[in-house]
């Protein structure tokens, strides 16, 4: 339910929804180009489910969309397994999470332990599964009652020659540290992206969403997240993430402020590694938004300036944001 976003007209997000999606042959969900949807800001997913983001833009009409408080009542009614994580792991195995981030200077991090506290319980830890093997992965923010958004190179390996991963392999845990899984674990039913990582294989567009077969977000909050065309520099931002340095399912946290804005990424001396991908970046400068989403954490240090000096993410645009939105309605 999307009642923090004005939509144009008097449509119900439902019906939005079954307008806009466009379900595709595997062959066009291949080559969104004989679709004419290859714009790189285009949501795409193993299924071919699309739309043309400019069907989005008109009609989505905001900047802002509001988090939304935890609500102790909604426990019972989740859909979440609510078991500690003895029952359901068995063996970790080695595997390293996807990309590469950075600690610069002085390791700022600090435990976020308990774990159970808004917007620490928004914010999501997935495993994937592989045989016998529990393996960290990424990091992830719920945004609705089901919709985790995270990086791109989380739930594909990015280009036209990459692939999706497989949604069964993936677990969600929000509020998670170490052993303590306050909130137990839900599985993902979808993974999606947008065509500028899973063909362009374009940093630029690193984020994704996995949708959960649960309403977790209910019981735990939500993140808001905003978009402005203005440079954000200076604003004070806060990362959470799961970093595979530290015990496995801690969440750590850091404070920072945006240190560079480009169009479509923004830097920041948040200390990460491999595991923080896909976490928040966010912010309570706007007051009407509670915790604020503004970027994807994606990327360490590397490259020319800012980048040399600086981790970053994919920011949210008008783009970002719809693609939120659209995400959040499947």
């Amino acid at each position: 339910m999307l009642k923090h976003v004005r939509m144009r007209g008097t449509i119900l997000i439902g019906a939005v929804v079954a307008v806009l999606v466009l379900t595709l042959s595997p062959q066009a969900a291949a080559d969104p180009a004989a679709t004419g949807l290859r714009s790189p800001s285009a949501p795409t997913s193993p299924d071919g489910r699309t739309v043309d983001p400019a069907v989005l833009a008109r009609q989505i009409d905001a900047t802002v969309a509001k988090a939304e408080a935890p609500s102790p009542k909604g426990a019972a009614s989740d859909g979440a397994d609510h078991r500690s994580v003895a029952v359901q792991e068995g063996m970790i195995g080695p595997m390293s999470p996807p990309g590469i981030s950075s600690l610069i200077g002085t390791d700022d991090r600090y435990a976020t332990n308990p774990a159970n506290w808004w917007p620490a319980s928004s914010t999501v830890y997935f495993t994937r599964t592989v045989g016998a093997s529990i393996n960290r992965w990424c990091t992830g923010w719920l945004i609705n009652a089901n919709t985790v958004i995270t990086a791109g190179h989380c739930v594909h390996t990015g280009g036209s020659g990459g692939s999706w991963y497989t949604a069964a392999e993936f677990t969600a845990w929000p509020g998670r540290y170490g052993n303590s899984t306050p909130y137990g674990s839900c599985s993902v039913s979808q993974i999606h992206s947008v065509v500028g990582w899973t063909v362009n294989n374009n940093l630029e567009y690193d984020y994704g969403a996995m949708k959960l077969n649960c309403n977790v977000g209910t019981t735990t909050g939500t993140f808001g997240f905003m978009w402005q065309a203005a440079s954000l520099d200076g604003t004070t931002t806060y990362n959470r993430g799961y970093s595979q340095d530290k015990g496995f399912g801690e969440q750590w946290a850091s404070y920072d402020q945006i240190r560079a804005s480009q169009t479509r990424r923004l830097f920041y001396q948040h200390d990460t590694v491999g595991g923080n991908s896909g976490g928040p970046v966010y912010t309570y400068s706007n007051a009407s938004c509670g915790p604020c989403g503004v970027a994807v954490h994606a990327y360490g240090t590397g490259g020319a300036a800012p980048g040399a000096t600086n981790n970053s993410g994919t920011r949210i645009t008008e783009g970002v944001f719809n693609n939120f939105i659209y995400w959040e309605g499947l």
